[in-house]
């Protein structure tokens, strides 16, 4: 049974040969260490550091070549693509460093170092605005509506190269950033345009369409599996929106984006983080198939979820991060037999981490939790 064939009947929730294996995300510390290289996959301070050089060539080639040669040395059954920056990627005044850590762009904009994940992150506040003129719509809608050749230099790589063993999972379905970017302002902003001009944003589910459309018929052209989007709205003790305006503003687009995924012959997943008891029945409405990033400690329980959901989603789960970052061997051990257990039975379990092998993680408590699925995931 070739990986494909394992993971698309572990998704008709039939029970393959042993429980596959892949990752949302695997960050480059780890890679790293098991490579015995550095890398720029999923290096987000050097590669934003690469890219304000205008290296962009040389970070895709470490993406591409580092990814596969990991894709083959911990024999994954899924392999997550994402686009790329563009050829024609070019900044022509890169951020100075005005103390350690800290940069500031030519517009006056802030930039950190950010230890918890590695990464250089854009600190200063953006109100943005409230409403949006015809124009703003079709500047986003034109922006959205084209995708440079060259970003899909990765996804083609790795369907060339793996496409006909492996699924090929794009997690680059965005049904955020095309609703908001018009907007111009941050985070902080857009969670309260969610409430005060839901109308406004509204006015960009073209843009959002058009954008996924592109995707979509790329994918579907390169022989993709699955696509997936990942928003998080949940939060440690809830959702971080209004569950009716999750259901008023993203959900009819996630619908529509899903099923033109599914008419392309491709399979919806989402990523998810968070605590979103309440709507998680929307999801399931919504047309996904898969369920990642389930957070059980923030309470969403692997047993209750597979109760309630297990004949309806994938679950693709299997150990904490908490466990990975802070855990013994032992304790690694317990939770992913615990979950084998739980999850294997009729299929409709992927294994791997949630949300993802973070930065600063232990390595070693990865690679057992790979060794000990590999030995016990056998139905």
């Amino acid at each position: 049974m070739t990986s494909k064939e394992r993971v698309l009947k572990m998704i008709r929730h039939e029970e393959p040969d042993r429980v596959p294996v892949g990752e949302w995300g695997i960050d480059h510390d780890h890679v790293s260490k098991i490579l015995g290289k550095h890398t720029y996959w999923r290096n987000r301070k050097d590669t934003t550091l690469a890219l304000w050089d205008n290296r962009r060539d040389e970070v895709v080639e470490s993406m591409k070549e580092d990814y596969s040669a990991l894709i083959e040395k911990l024999d994954y059954d899924i392999v997550t693509v994402e686009l790329v920056p563009p050829k024609s990627h070019h900044v022509e005044k890169k951020p100075k460093e005005i103390a350690p850590g800290v940069w500031e762009d030519e517009k006056g904009g802030i930039w950190k170092y950010a230890a918890s994940n590695d990464s250089i992150m854009y600190v200063s506040k953006r109100e943005g605005k409230e409403e949006l003129t015809d124009e703003d719509v079709q500047r986003a809608i034109e922006k959205w509506s084209n995708i440079d050749e060259s970003r899909f230099e990765l996804i083609d790589y790795c369907c060339d190269k793996f496409g006909k063993d492996r699924a090929i999972l794009c997690r680059d379905v965005n049904i955020y950033t095309p609703l908001f970017e018009a907007f111009e302002g941050d985070f902080d902003s857009d969670l309260m345009r969610t409430l005060l001009c839901p109308e406004e944003i509204e006015k960009l589910r073209p843009a959002c369409y058009a954008y996924n459309q592109k995707l979509i018929e790329h994918c579907k052209k390169k022989g993709v599996t699955i696509m997936m989007q990942g928003q998080d709205f949940g939060m440690s003790t809830g959702c971080m929106y209004n569950p009716e305006s999750i259901r008023d503003i993203f959900m009819p687009v996630m619908t529509k984006v899903n099923k033109d995924i599914t008419d392309a012959g491709m399979i919806p997943f989402y990523h998810c983080c968070g605590r979103i008891w309440d709507i998680m029945d929307d999801f399931v409405k919504a047309g996904y198939k898969g369920y990642q990033s389930i957070q059980e400690s923030v309470g969403m329980d692997n047993k209750t979820v597979k109760e309630k959901y297990g004949d309806v989603l994938t679950l693709w789960t299997g150990v904490q991060c908490e466990t990975l970052v802070e855990g013994s061997r032992e304790q690694v051990e317990k939770e992913v037999l615990r979950n084998l257990e739980l999850l294997m039975p009729g299929g409709g379990y992927l294994f791997g981490s949630t949300n993802s092998v973070q930065f600063g993680a232990k390595t070693d408590n990865y690679l057992r939790a790979l060794e000990l699925v590999r030995e016990k995931g056998v139905y």
